[in-house]
């Protein structure tokens, strides 16, 4: 990347408000919670900025950056790989900068899309077809048979899309439960390590 654009990135980021000052931009978005922040300012609807703590170990920062991949970028359309996962943990040059070149990008377009969404007008649950329209509709129970017929495909639509909805919830929630697996196993194999050092060192001062 060169200057011009690294310019533009810290402009752009300089225009929303942080909750921490930025001095070493690698060190500063290393642990997610700031990148979290920004999706926030735009769009609060689909980040809770309570689930990334701020953390100073290279754990804690890949479990912020784990769950942000998966509960919010994917929302997006769009996901980071595990080896640009590791350089923005391991503070590697410019690898923030890439990250937030594509965020800016992605943070655009799922706003043009979402507003596509809201301005689409709905579809109708029913059209009248020409025998429909010739007769008059019979009424049941008080309510025209066709008028039935819309409520019954509303409440249809209604269902299927909470049934998408609670789905896409589950989905969410095993994918952080994997994640939170994956960092427990990196805590008990540490654990094994520091066990194991400090049982080679008893040993060394058993007679």
């Amino acid at each position: 990347m060169d200057d011009d654009e690294l310019q533009r990135i810290y402009t752009w980021v300089d225009e929303v408000p942080l909750s921490r000052p930025k001095r070493n931009i690698a060190r500063d978005f290393a642990d997610g919670v700031l990148t979290a922040e920004i999706v926030h300012h735009y769009f609060p609807r689909i980040v809770e900025v309570h689930n990334y703590p701020s953390a100073n170990s290279y754990a804690q920062k890949m479990y912020n950056w784990q769950t942000l991949n998966a509960r919010v970028f994917k929302k997006m359309g769009w996901q980071l790989r595990q080896e640009e996962l590791d350089a923005i943990c391991s503070c590697q040059p410019q690898a923030v900068e890439r990250m937030l070149k594509q965020l800016q990008v992605r943070l655009s377009k799922y706003g043009s899309r979402s507003k596509e969404e809201e301005a689409a007008p709905q579809r109708p649950h029913a059209q009248a077809t020409p025998r429909s329209a010739a007769a008059p509709p019979r009424r049941v129970g008080g309510l025209a048979g066709g008028a039935q017929v819309g409520l019954r495909d509303g409440a249809v639509q209604e269902l299927l899309a909470e049934k998408d909805q609670n789905i896409s919830e589950l989905r969410e929630t095993v994918e952080i439960l994997e994640i939170k697996i994956q960092k427990l196993e990196q805590l008990v194999r540490l654990k094994d390590s520091k066990i194991a050092t400090l049982q080679g060192k008893l040993q060394k001062y058993e007679p």
